[in-house]
């Protein structure tokens, strides 16, 4: 079947048959409806916070067949995914989907765990280094081909009932007995939380990860009433792998000058003015352009109206010296930056 482009896309890749294929931009009404949440019940009495991550899998029934979630808040500094996925594997429960926000290099050990049958198929918004090679020079390996969606299309699934996730593995920085979360605290803080959100309301069962188990989250991303339990470990990641990839500043020569001449349009064609809204990536060229419109609101003393995150020191920078008005963030890129949503939370 050819898609807007006219490429000629196959029709009978299995469990892909009966898709639609991209047709453009608005080809498509919406036509479905958001799935049910879950009821997540706590009755007087009882105890969320278990004792390990083998008991959270004994509780939550993980099974053959099964699709388990995690977020990448940490990115490659992750240690939650591992610790899971290896006690599932050491259990002997094969045929898992992993329906992951996104891939690290960290989680090159999912290899092994394709090729001894316990992961048959991925679900995600973006697969590196050593795991994306071996997938991509492997075709066949999994039961079906992998499925990368961008963000907001995989929150999407989710909430149609598209992707239905029976548990969701969600680190949290730092979380309480009756299970609210948040990743603004903590010896692993990563900031927001955004992407683990979707995760925890639609999962069938939600379980929370955290090295910082305290009395009381106060401002929690995660609320209690969508968890069923709690584990505390020594650590769920480390902090500085959040900047990792193609997050910083970049030394090329190329992607400067390119930066340049973006600025330089958004200059001239009057974009940066007082109160415009800006997005950016955290790569090297967007990070260098953010730069640029730092120092043209700072000197013609205006001041922005918000920038849209994933939030970056640089941005959270422009924030405290008031060259933009507020930050909304769904993920947060560097530890400056995680630091800055614990320090000038929304109002």
């Amino acid at each position: 079947m050819l898609n807007k482009v006219g490429r000629d896309i196959p029709t009978n890749i299995p469990a892909l048959e009966g898709r639609e294929v991209y047709q453009g931009e608005f080809a498509i009404e919406p036509k479905a409806h958001r799935a049910g949440k879950p009821v997540h019940m706590s009755r007087v009495g009882t105890n969320k916070v278990l004792a390990s991550i083998d008991e959270a899998i004994e509780k939550a029934g993980v099974k053959d067949g099964m699709t388990l979630s995690f977020h990448h808040h940490l990115r490659n500094g992750d240690y939650v995914m591992k610790m899971v996925m290896e006690r599932v594997q050491a259990k002997g429960i094969k045929d898992i989907t992993i329906a992951s926000s996104s891939l690290s290099p960290c989680h090159e050990f999912l290899v092994e765990m394709i090729q001894d049958g316990t992961v048959t198929a991925i679900e995600t918004s973006g697969l590196r280094d050593r795991l994306g090679k071996f997938l991509t020079q492997n075709p066949g390996v999994l039961k079906r081909p992998v499925i990368i969606r961008s963000h907001g299309g995989r929150a999407r699934a989710i909430e149609c009932g598209e992707v239905h996730i029976d548990v969701a593995f969600m680190g949290a920085p730092t979380a309480d007995p009756r299970g609210n979360a948040t990743g603004r605290t903590g010896k692993s803080a990563c900031g927001a939380l955004g992407y683990a959100k979707v995760d925890s309301h639609y999962a069938d069962t939600t379980v929370i990860i955290t090295d910082n188990l305290v009395d009381y989250v106060h401002n929690y991303a995660i609320p209690q009433t969508d968890v069923d339990y709690v584990v505390e470990v020594e650590s769920i990641g480390d902090p500085e792998g959040i900047a990792s990839g193609a997050v910083g500043f970049t030394k090329n020569p190329i992607q400067i000058k390119i930066a340049e001449l973006a600025g330089e349009f958004l200059d001239q064609a009057g974009i940066i003015k007082d109160g415009f809204v800006f997005q950016l990536g955290a790569g090297g060229a967007p990070l260098t352009v953010a730069k640029f419109i730092a120092e043209k609101l700072r000197k013609r003393g205006e001041v922005g109206g918000f920038a849209i995150g994933g939030a970056t020191g640089i941005l959270t920078g422009m924030l405290e010296e008031g060259l933009i008005r507020a930050i909304y963030d769904t993920q947060t890129f560097d530890t400056t930056a995680a630091a800055s949503l614990d320090k000038n939370p929304a109002p």
